[in-house]
């Protein structure tokens, strides 16, 4: 594994009184639909898990909010902004976050292996990408490409066919070039594991050239 990963399963989470603070509990109830609210508790303990471990704090301690302008995920610690790298993801049942404390950036996505058609395939992958076939195959380039999109940050503001995977090596384009270079052109390492059975689960990290 690229860094340090936790994998929860979201029928078996405490209350949420028990793991959130005072504002994430505030945020927490703004949270009408009760899948949403299950899978954004599920990420938030898989992250403090992790970090809880990495600093040995009080999961109250550590705070995961939107932040004020962008609503993308930022975590605190003893109330000060923390610079650890970390993202989340949840698909089916499952949630997982990461941390990268010896990188500058990090992304991850997990995905139940399904099988999709082949319009979906046409209209998210470049016909560089499709290297191989089969429902294993599409769901991991699909985490592939989402992991990197999480790492540059970039979330709706590229299209799948600027962000390229192909063998496990992202190529950017357009939009997401912009963004690439706007980091300092990091070196991104890509890998797919067999995290949990039935699931494909991508990590990307990266680092400022040397």
């Amino acid at each position: 594994m690229l860094c340090p990963v936790e994998l929860v399963d979201l029928t078996t989470l405490p209350p949420a009184t028990h793991l959130l603070s005072e504002r994430e509990l505030a945020f927490f109830s703004t949270l009408k639909l009760p899948k949403r609210q299950t899978e954004w508790l599920g990420g938030r303990v898989a992250l403090k898990k992790l970090v809880a471990a990495h600093i040995r704090i009080p999961f109250k301690k550590i705070e995961i909010l939107p932040h004020a302008e962008t609503g993308k995920p930022q975590l605190l610690i003893g109330g000060e902004k923390s610079l650890l790298p970390f993202s989340i993801t949840h698909s089916h049942g499952l949630a997982a976050a990461a941390i990268a404390p010896d990188h500058l950036y990090v992304g991850i996505d997990l995905e139940k292996t399904a099988h999709r058609i082949d319009a979906w395939k046409q209209d998210f992958f470049h016909p560089s990408e499709l290297t191989g076939e089969g429902d294993d195959f599409l769901t991991a380039l699909w985490t592939q490409k989402e992991a990197v999109v999480k790492l540059l940050g970039t979330g709706l503001a590229v299209n799948s066919f600027e962000v390229r995977c192909i063998e496990k090596k992202p190529f950017f384009f357009g939009r997401a070039q912009k963004i690439y270079e706007s980091l300092g052109t990091p070196e991104i390492v890509l890998d797919t594991c067999a995290l949990v059975d039935g699931f494909q689960f991508s990590v990307a990290v990266g680092n400022i050239r040397k």
